[in-house]
């Protein structure tokens, strides 16, 4: 209800209060009609030693075998997509990757094709041809789309030519040697592994493992070795070993291969759940944050990265100079940054006059990795994690998402972290502070972004490509905003 009554009051603004709610309730019901979306699984199924792939036929055409399921899935949500798969070819597989991923909004369709690893059981699939590069390039496809897709996952095989860029976990053979070490490190731990090591998260930047233990579920995480991104296991255990009632406890490590085991530590919480809870973790947050200020150098040294004030500063005119970053940006945007440049690297100088002291950051806090174990929260996914501006960490109140709460909630939670500060600074610097920190904030996400997707292969560029033209227009409407005051 208290959606409802917040957009007839926006809607209200220009409207009469009877427009208003006509307006929203035909919006409604339209809502309530519109079609749900549709999530079309397919599949690359290599055959177990050539070249080849399997293509099932209809009328003259070829088609990579699918799944139509009646709601959206999320690309890299590898359980629910095994789920999905598994039955309806009849034998398990692994996943390596996604090709592919193309959103029909106006048919409310989600298509994508996943690459599946070479398995004898492709054998029980009765039906369908092996196809090669060459019948391929004489064929004509059901989905004429999806053929420059299997040409490139066939011209590679064919090749042995892997695309350098391509994460460790998207290979043959990573899932195997993953396993083989999980199974090791469990033994030495003690631990009864009590169900098979599945994947349940796998995407361009890292991939997630859990295996059901005698005590509890138990995870495998890798990361890619970005240039912004931290020595993530050894980062975690060092802030495990700081703070160990909120950081979820390394079991063990794999310093060559940025391996690490991480102990059972619950699920996720809720991203609606009540503000009450949310105020206990931004302010958890700040004390964290807080505390690690007398760590810093021994941060800085087990590999977390120096991404403060005046090392953004010097990111700015590398950005804003940026041609494959600015794509897609019109000329006029990328005009008014450049004008910018200046008056950004004078914020930064000017947030560094104030007593707050630059700390631990998470840089990608939302409740999402948050999860509440055993009655206290444990924060999780450090891979971004560095030594900068604490409020970098507030991209959630700075930009929120449509579905976040509203103003009165934001603020509540804004005063409830800034109230952590009061011992460096009165609360109205504090909230000067903030002002000058939100276009700042933006700016450091949009770096981020601009390195990770700078180190992505092709294909999965897109998993990412709208966050950085999004911080980049965050980073413009708000800097406008502040120079007009």
């Amino acid at each position: 209800m208290t959606n409802l009554f917040s957009n007839m009051i926006q809607v209200g603004i220009k409207t009469s209060p009877l427009q208003a709610i006509l307006l929203f309730v035909n919006q409604a019901i339209a809502k309530f009609f519109q079609p749900k979306w549709e999530s079309y699984l397919y599949v690359i199924l290599p055959h177990p030693t050539e070249a080849k792939i399997l293509m099932l036929s209809e009328r003259g055409s070829y088609f990579l075998p699918y799944v139509r399921v009646n709601k959206s899935i999320d690309y890299a949500n590898f359980i629910t997509i095994k789920s999905e798969i598994e039955p309806e070819l009849g034998f398990s597989v692994n996943i390596l990757y996604y090709a592919s991923q193309d959103y029909d909004k106006s048919k409310r369709q989600i298509c994508y094709i996943y690459v599946l690893e070479r398995d004898a059981s492709v054998a029980k699939f009765k039906e369908g041809d092996w196809i090669d590069l060459e019948i391929l390039r004489n064929q004509s496809l059901k989905s004429p789309e999806h053929k420059s897709v299997i040409e490139t996952y066939l011209t590679e095989i064919e090749s042995g030519d892997i695309p350098e860029l391509r994460p460790p976990w998207a290979r043959v053979g990573w899932l195997k040697s993953a396993v083989q070490w999980i199974d090791e490190q469990l033994l030495k731990l003690n631990y009864h592994r009590l169900s098979p090591v599945e994947c349940i998260r796998s995407c361009g930047i890292s991939c997630v493992l859990r295996v059901k233990t005698s005590v509890g579920n138990i995870y495998l995480k890798e990361s890619s070795k970005l240039p912004l991104f931290c020595n993530e296991p050894v980062v975690t255990a060092e802030l495990a070993n700081l703070f160990p009632a909120h950081i979820p406890n390394v079991l063990s490590v794999d310093t060559q291969r940025h391996w690490m085991l991480l102990a059972d530590f619950g699920e996720p919480i809720d991203r609606n759940t009540p503000i009450k809870l949310q105020k206990d973790i931004y302010r958890l947050l700040a004390q964290i944050q807080i505390k690690s200020v007398q760590h810093i150098d021994n941060l800085l040294s087990v590999g977390c990265l120096d991404r403060r004030l005046n090392w953004l500063a010097t990111q700015i005119d590398v950005l804003f100079n940026d041609e494959i970053a600015l794509s897609r940006l019109q000329a006029d945007e990328i005009k008014q940054l450049q004008t910018f440049a200046p008056y950004l690297e004078n914020l930064c100088s000017q947030l560094t006059s104030y007593q707050i002291p630059q700390t631990l950051i998470h840089s990608d806090l939302h409740l999402g990795n948050v999860a509440l174990y055993k009655d206290s929260y444990l924060l999780f996914d450090w891979t971004d994690s560095c030594i900068s501006h604490p409020f970098f960490d507030m991209f959630e109140l700075f930009f929120p998402r449509q579905d976040k709460p509203f103003s009165s909630a934001l603020k509540d939670l804004q005063e409830e972290y800034l109230a952590q500060w009061t011992a460096y600074e009165p609360m109205s610097r504090l909230l000067e502070a903030w002002t000058l920190s939100k276009p700042l904030c933006a700016l450091h996400h949009a770096v981020s972004y601009q390195h990770i997707v700078a180190c992505l292969e092709p294909r999965a560029k897109q998993e990412l490509s709208n966050a950085l033209p999004h911080f980049l227009r965050e980073l413009l409407k708000c800097t406008i905003e502040l120079v007009e005051k």
